[in-house]
């Protein structure tokens, strides 16, 4: 079956897991309880049946009230169990999905990750599987127990008296128009309200997390008039959903539980005619008011049907993203020198941003990769870390095709440091250990020596029992980008990816950042993105990438007379750094 047509409940099962078979305990228990809610409805038919045949004493009455009790009782016991036991399996299946969400992103390409805002990832983890907690809770289990009631209700009126059955059942056709009128355009009106539900939380995420430069800037008026904007559209749709259902839902609930309209009348005529009995009359205008509430219920069950199909909608298409697909088998490299073969690469189908992509690094040695903003320089090290897959071409590691090497192989192969690179709030130790979990305090400390952050990290409240705040927030960037080469240190891998490191330090910081990873980069082979072009001048091999392709190769010697671009982003880049000495200069 396709899976978009699946039912939404049987998808739900899938993330089950342990507690499979235990949601029909659940069922059963909330049938018992049902069909035990029918007692005091049968209590009272009863009582009124020896009533009118004169043979009611107190004894009885207070056997059938005893009854009446006995059946409130175990119904309250019996859905109290059932509650429990559906609500522990409805919370099993929402940790089983946010854990298969998060097994996802780690198979999807890590750049759809990076370049997906945060705000989606909250909503999609949060908010869609947790709206799903109070369907999975209630309609699995309760809509078999309100089948079981509603037909237990109508068999005994029918077999009573098929009259009074049909009669019992007038109000369900006079609601039909008011539930057709409540259903109008629902689906589209609850996908808006889902949608505008999704836009507020990305907007929020959006807005916290950069309300330091929207202070900064100035710019509060207009970010938070995006985010008001947004919280005005989830407010009008959110009305717009309910004024459609208001009039309608109220008419039905005015009109389905009023079973009188048709028994009474049916019963009088019936009765003065001597057709039936008056115990049979009473029972038969008793009875429907016992199965009314179920059927409720289970109408207005559909709606959490819708609910549960909207939610679940984003997660399937997440399932359902390509994933980046390698071996599980380990396989043997020759060395640690990369390969590029006329590779292409495109972010999606529209636009191309590297074309026909060749080149060679040789183990041990330097490869700078320079070039404009946006000519394709990061993308080419986000290719070589496996973040992404090329669309064409083939990109080798140690002679075999990436795609053909597993992730935690390749993983073991590569230090990646990039220019913002993630710091968890944790411990600065714990950070660094980040690169070998296995690391004793000796060894972070001897990679936080060699990184040039040993020093700062002790003058800290705490030293490296400090935390490193919200994505390392209370570090300066060029500390944080520190601590990040000190894990990489950590990891002793074969290659180091440099993507524009330096790029946030300040000069002090790029100083001590460029010590750092001379030690870093010894004995292994290593590729630097960079901006400032006086870090890379001695590297082995520069390769100058302009609007996705390689327009010159070379040492910087070999750049400065056969590169025009390359010649001109050199002068520039000394021209920059003489106006900094000089500015420097002037204000000492």
């Amino acid at each position: 079956m396709n899976e978009k047509q699946e039912n939404p409940i049987r998808y739900l099962f899938r993330f089950v897991g342990e507690e499979k078979g235990r949601m029909t305990i659940s069922v059963i228990l909330a049938t018992l309880g049902e069909l035990f809610g029918m007692l005091p409805f049968l209590a009272a038919a009863m009582l009124a049946n020896e009533v009118y045949a004169g043979t009611a004493t107190v004894k009885s009455a207070l056997l059938w009230a005893g009854g009446a009790a006995l059946g409130i009782m175990m119904r309250t016991f019996l859905c109290t169990k059932s509650s429990a036991k559906s609500h522990r399996i409805a919370f099993t299946i929402l940790r089983n999905i946010r854990r298969a969400i998060a097994d996802k992103m780690r198979r999807v390409p890590l750049g759809i990750m990076l370049e997906t805002p945060s705000g989606v990832y909250k909503t999609l983890m949060v908010d869609n599987v947790g709206k799903l907690e109070d369907s999975i809770a209630h309609i699995i289990p309760e809509t078999p127990s309100q089948v079981a009631a509603m037909a237990s209700c109508l068999i005994l009126i029918f077999v009573l008296d098929w009259r009074m059955g049909l009669a019992s059942l007038i109000t369900l056709p006079l609601s039909v128009p008011s539930i057709f009128g409540m259903m109008r355009g629902y689906g589209e009106k609850m996908k808006t309200y889902l949608r505008s539900g999704n836009e507020m939380n990305a907007a929020l995420v959006e807005y916290v997390g950069g309300i330091q430069v929207i202070k900064a800037f100035g710019r509060t008026g207009t970010s938070f008039g995006k985010f008001s904007d947004a919280v005005d559209f989830f407010h009008d749709s959110t009305l717009d959903w309910w004024r459609q259902c208001w009039f309608w839902m109220a008419v039905v609930k005015a009109i389905l539980p009023s079973t009188l309209l048709g028994s009474l009348p049916v019963g009088a005529l019936l009765y003065m005619h001597g057709k039936i009995t008056l115990p049979v009359f009473i029972a038969c205008i008793v009875i429907p008011i016992g199965f009314i509430a179920p059927f409720m219920k289970l109408a207005f069950g559909s709606e959490q049907l819708t609910t549960i199909a909207a939610n679940l909608k984003p997660i399937r298409e997440f399932f359902a993203a390509s994933e980046q697909v390698r071996p599980e088998e380990r396989v043997t490299l020759c060395d640690n020198s990369y390969s590029f073969e006329n590779v292409s690469f495109s972010y999606d189908a529209s636009k191309e941003v590297l074309h026909g992509v060749s080149f060679r690094t040789q183990p041990g040695t330097m490869t700078a990769i320079v070039g404009p903003s946006g000519s394709g320089k990061s993308t080419i090290a986000k290719l070589m870390a496996g973040f992404w897959d090329a669309t064409g071409g083939t990109v080798r590691y140690g002679g075999k095709d990436i795609q053909e090497i597993p992730f935690d192989q390749m993983m073991e192969e590569i230090g990646y440091v990039a220019q913002d690179n993630f710091l968890f709030d944790k411990s600065i130790r714990e950070n660094i250990r980040i690169g070998n979990p296995k690391a004793s305090d000796a060894e972070v400390e001897s990679a936080a020596k060699a990184a040039n952050c040993h020093s700062f990290i002790l003058q800290l409240p705490h030293g490296y029992d400090t935390r490193a705040g919200d994505a390392g927030d209370r570090l300066s960037g060029g500390e944080r980008q520190r601590i990040t080469i000190a894990r990489a240190m950590l990891k002793k891998s074969s290659v180091v990816i440099l993507d524009e490191a330096t790029a946030y330090a300040d000069p002090e910081s790029e100083a001590q950042i460029q010590q750092a990873v001379g030690r870093l980069v010894r004995g292994k082979t290593l590729i630097v993105v960079a901006h400032r072009l006086s870090t890379i001048r001695n590297a082995h091999q520069i390769l100058v990438v302009d609007r996705g392709k390689i327009v010159g190769r070379g040492t910087q010697s070999e750049l400065l007379q056969n590169c025009p671009l390359y010649k001109t982003m050199w002068e520039e880049h000394i021209g920059a750094a003489d106006f900094k000495q000089e500015r420097s200069e002037a204000l000492c």
